[in-house]
Order: C-alpha cells, then structure tokens, then sequence
C-alpha cells in the first residue's frame, strides 16, 4: 500500500526555542499536530468537516524520538501519513528532516475520534477511510511498549489550567501537558542534557479552571537521566503519564 504523505516547511523562530537557540519540544509537538490537521484539511475531512458533523480526534498516545533539536532561524520539513486505522483509533507516523534531508526525528501516535457532544468515541466512518485511502482491512497497530507509574515522587509542582491552555476542542492543548512535566525536571538536568525520547498517554482530559499536579520519579545513571511523571487532578484522579529520557 502506498503511503499518503504530506509535507510542510516549518522555519525555528526566536518565540520557538529554548536558552540553547534549539526548538522547545512542545515546539516540535505542535508542528506535528499541525502538519496532521493539515492533511486531513487538505483530504476534505479537516477541522471544518469535522465540526460540521459533531466530531474531533483526540491524541492519545506519543512516542517522539529527538535525533538533533533544530536551531533558530532553521527551517526544517515535517512529513507525515496515516499508518492504519482502527476502529475508533487512528495510528500516525512522522519524519522531521532537515534542508539536507536528514532524518532528525521520529514520531509515532495514535489518536482517537470522539463526538464532541456526547463526549465519547465514535466508529471512524467509510468516508474517512476512504479518504485516507486505507483499506478496511488495514488495522495494524503500532508498539508503544508500556509507561510505568512512578512509585516515588521526587518533584512535584502545582499548576492552574488558563484560558490560553484551551483548544479547538475545548479541552487542554496535548503540549501543555509536556510543558507542566518538564517544569518538574531538576534544571541541571535541563541545562547540561537534551531530551532525546518521549512517551506520553493521555489518559482523561480536563478542563479551565482546574488544578493539576505534576509529580516526577528521577533515575539517574552515566550520562542518562530517565524521568517518570505523572499528572492528576485535583480530585487524584490521573490524567497523563509520560516518560522522558534525558541523555
């Protein structure tokens, strides 16, 4: 089966990086959500389509592999394709490449389609899967190995969901929740390693106004820091778990 692939050129612009001059990861996150809705946008099945009938996908799992973070000022080419879909679940690789067309990073996802009134998945239709040009019987899934739940906590911090947290769905941006567990990494591990692999599964979503709690586990070994974290709400119920490795 050939693969459908879009591609858009991204340029790393100074509110896009961090104190090294290279891309945040929620940087690269967003991109790839962009480049995603992008290609559904240009299948006639985008945001407008899909708020016309009720519905909206939802990311569900990450696994972004960092070969090289890009610098200010570069421009860098995200492409990406469906891989299969299932159900009510979409599976969804990328590549980031540079001007030279070097791999730079990976991304693996997978994303759920819900109604948006009724606040719950729903079968992905004929018409989608036809315009993903994916064969009904096409319903592998991808490896994403498992997240375990941190057993300690080392670090934990406090934060309240803003109006800026929100998104097209009404509920919080899939990078926000990156940001809250990276502002719980030790900021000598920030300032002399570079996040080399994230996992992330979303688990329940939330909503303004409330207020969440980051709470991470360190491992730390000979140039590898390893991070479980977790992030709740109010009430403890969990609604992400994320792994970050740090080299």
């Amino acid at each position: 089966m050939n693969k459908l692939i879009t591609t858009k050129e991204y340029q790393i612009h100074f509110y896009e990086i961090d104190y090294n001059r290279k891309a945040l990861i929620t940087c690269i996150i967003n991109f790839l959500s962009d480049i995603a809705m992008q290609q559904s946008d240009e299948l006639g099945i985008g945001l407008d389509w899909l708020i016309e009938n009720n519905l909206g996908w939802v990311i569900y799992k990450w696994d972004i592999k960092m070969i090289r973070y890009p610098k200010i000022n570069e421009t860098i080419t995200v492409r990406t394709w469906p891989y299969s879909l299932r159900k009510f679940y979409a599976y969804r690789q990328y590549e980031i490449l540079d001007s030279e067309g070097n791999i730079i990073a990976t991304a693996d996802s997978i994303w759920f389609l819900i109604d948006i009134i009724k606040r719950k998945p729903t079968k992905i239709s004929e018409e989608m899967y036809e315009a993903y040009k994916i064969d009904k019987d096409c319903n592998k899934s991808l490896d994403f190995g498992k997240i375990q739940i941190p057993q300690e906590v080392d670090i934990e911090k406090y934060f309240n969901i803003r109006y800026s947290d929100i998104d097209a769905n009404k509920h919080v941006n899939n990078a926000k929740y990156i940001d809250w567990c990276i502002e719980t990494v030790p900021l000598d591990v920030v300032l002399k390693y570079s996040l080399k692999n994230i996992k992330v599964i979303y688990e329940k979503e939330t909503n303004y106004g409330e207020k969440i709690k980051a709470s991470t586990q360190i491992f730390r070994e000979e140039n590898k820091v390893t991070f479980l974290h977790k992030i709740e709400d109010s009430e403890g119920k969990r609604l992400t778990l994320v792994k970050s490795e740090w080299e």
